[in-house]
């Protein structure tokens, strides 16, 4: 009797429990599916072989302020690879990001209804489905971190603390991640400030001490001194500011305006829940430039990296279910979603294959529990990406009585332009440029510190030349200063490693340089010019092209479009090539002029057999960005043995 009095005397099963209840066992299914899998490795090709550059560099002795890429110092948590231990650690990365976002997710279901609970889940799990990346849903996440302090910041604030030190971390895996960290955690401060919340000074002053601390943890663990952590980052802003001119792709019509229908939707559902003064406003408010960022990310170059968008705003829009409060803010969004949902679907399938099996297992949760399993067993997992990456890099291996020697002496090797996989398929020891592939030399000042790598101390004893067309880019145009100290001071091996490979090996006095000022010409965009001959010398063309304020703002938004120089050698042969209008004055070479590999080689013999540009003109829908006229400035000369 006395057990049935005391079950009597049980609170009574309220809708509130099931609720309750509900969300815990939502919680824990979202915790399960969307848990992280462990991947890496890389294999040949150009992306591949920037998996292994972020890998490799930590291990080369290269300080991290000289040499830059668009992923930071500790980039290769997010592409890992077999390398050292790099696999364990971005494994522990992953379990820490997903307990942060478990721990961010729990304090925003704590306030929230089991509908709108699940209403967010399948929204966030369809934009994982449409292809959301890792490192925005590092932005969402930090976000959702924040979300309860934008109302009321708490006591002890370190949600707020925690933020201003992932700014940090978060630009050291990618500039463009540290970013839109900063304006998600700069505009949580503002709107704290303007809605003038309790605590907010304490708020502000807690995230502006965990920037302060992680800041100069980086310094003294990563760069080692200031001076070292600001080189790497004035390196970071040249390619920031070279990457839209320099990598710039058109995106079809439909899907721009696919992309451009998301963001207004996404703004709009700003705008009117800040007018309903809703419980969402805020959140969604600090996430609309971030929407800003992750659009301009995917439409400069606007190939498969479009698909991320769109469900970055569909994750977006989702964590606003989470706080939101009134009838109208919660109808909004589901509006906003049905919008963003049809025209994630479009893009995504439009890029990539249909959702399959894999996407059933991943919304079922199997997945996510064969991610979980493999996190017990991190051996298994680099024994698999080791087996993975040496099967891909077979294809890669050079003949033994070359790559021998090169190992004995132990000679630093880079390869040129890009096609890196050469180094690990053959256990060369790698010296990096500066950029790490030279294609990503968008600028002149980056153009010139490559070029004062090759030709300083430190440069790369072998240098592996392969044909390389990116964007139908000519990678001695790309980069003409560079190739310059490249001819200088390197000769060719008369052995070729490869049919497609050149060997340049340096020499032990470089060459100089002599050039001189042959005058100049000017003409408007599209008109041919004429190249002056100049017996026995190399002609050198310095294109300068300076940007109308049209085309600074274009390049602000969404890059300036391709800019062609159009030629016409001796024999009236023509070829169009894609230049880079920051990098085509430093000096284009005309005569001799190379088309191929077996005429680059031609150069170190003279040029003598290479064809000579008679005639230029520039061309493409990038022209329209800049002023008129086009001015060429020609520069004649060759390298010469250098005096005693």
């Amino acid at each position: 009797m006395e057990r049935f009095s005391r079950l009597a005397h049980l609170p009574p099963w309220t809708a509130e429990t099931t609720s309750r209840l509900g969300l815990a066992a939502l919680w824990c299914a979202l915790i399960l599916i969307l848990f992280p899998g462990f991947f890496g490795g890389f294999g040949t090709g150009l992306d591949p072989s920037w998996v292994y550059a972020i890998n490799a560099l930590p291990q080369t002795g290269v300080p991290p302020g000289d040499a830059a890429f668009t992923y930071g110092p500790l980039g290769w948590l997010l592409h890992p690879a077999a390398l050292g231990d790099h696999l364990a650690w971005a494994g522990f990365f992953r379990l820490l990001v997903h307990a942060l976002f478990a721990v961010a997710l729990a304090r925003a279901l704590r306030g929230a209804s089991l509908a709108r609970g699940l209403a967010f889940a399948a929204l966030f799990v369809l934009s994982r489905s449409l292809g959301l990346a890792e490192e925005d849903e590092l932005v969402l996440t930090l976000a959702l971190l924040l979300a309860p302090e934008l109302r009321e910041p708490r006591r002890v604030p370190w949600a707020a603390a925690l933020a201003g030190a992932l700014i940090v971390f978060y630009g050291l895996l990618r500039v463009n991640v540290g970013l839109s960290a900063a304006v998600v955690v700069g505009g949580f401060g503002a709107l704290l400030i303007l809605r003038r919340r309790p605590r907010r000074r304490r708020a502000v002053a807690a995230v502006a001490a965990g920037l302060a601390v992680a800041a100069t943890v980086a310094v003294a663990a990563i760069f080692g001194s200031p001076g070292q952590a600001l080189r790497w980052l004035g390196l970071q802003m040249e390619l920031v500011r070279g990457f839209g001119a320099a990598m710039q792709l058109p995106a079809a019509p439909e899907v721009l305006a696919a992309g451009l229908l998301g963001l207004a939707a996404f703004a709009g559902l700003c705008l009117y829940a800040q007018r309903k003064a809703g419980d969402a406003a805020d959140l969604w408010t600090i996430l609309l430039l971030p929407a800003g960022l992750a659009f301009q990310h995917g439409f400069i170059r606007a190939d498969v990296h479009v698909i991320a968008f769109l469900p970055f705003v569909l994750g977006a829009v989702s964590l606003g279910l989470l706080v939101a409060r009134g009838e109208p803010e919660l109808r909004a969004a589901l509006a906003a979603a049905l919008v963003l949902l049809p025209l994630g679907l479009n893009v995504a399938f439009g890029y990539a294959q249909p959702i399959g099996q894999k996407g059933i297992d991943f919304v079922l949760g199997i997945q996510g529990w064969q991610n979980l399993h493999q996190a017990a067993s991190l051996a298994s997992i680099q024994r698999r990406v080791e087996r993975r990456q040496r099967r891909e890099l077979k294809a890669e291996r050079l003949p033994e009585e070359f790559v021998a020697p090169v190992r004995d002496v132990g000679l630093g090797v880079d390869v040129l332009p890009w096609e890196l996989s050469y180094l690990p398929a053959n256990d060369l020891r790698w010296v990096p440029n500066p950029t790490l592939q030279l294609y990503a030399a968008y600028t002149r000042p980056l153009d010139r510190t490559a070029a004062r790598h090759f030709a300083g101390p430190g440069a790369p004893d072998l240098l592996l030349v392969h044909s390389g067309d990116l964007d139908g880019r000519d990678p001695l145009w790309d980069t003409p200063e560079t190739w310059r100290a490249i001819l200088a001071g390197y000769q060719l091996d008369p052995q070729r490693p490869a049919p497609g490979l050149l060997a340049l090996r340096r020499r032990p006095r470089p060459l100089a340089w002599h050039l001189e000022s042959r005058g100049e010409a000017r003409a408007a965009a599209a008109s041919w010019i004429d190249v002056p001959a100049a017996a026995g010398d190399w002609t050198f063309a310095a294109i300068e092209l300076e940007p109308s304020w049209t085309g600074r703002l274009q390049g602000l938004i969404f890059g300036v479009p391709p800019v062609y120089l159009q030629v016409l050698d001796a024999d009236g042969e023509g070829r169009k090539v894609r230049i880079l209008p920051a990098t085509a004055q430093g000096g284009l070479l005309l005569a001799p002029s190379p088309k191929n590999l077996d005429e680059l080689a031609a150069l170190w013999n003279g040029g003598g057999s290479v064809g000579r540009i008679a005639r230029l003109r520039l061309v493409g829908p990038g022209m329209s960005y800049f002023r008129a006229p086009v001015r060429v400035r020609w520069l004649v000369g060759r390298a010469v043995e250098a005096g005693p």
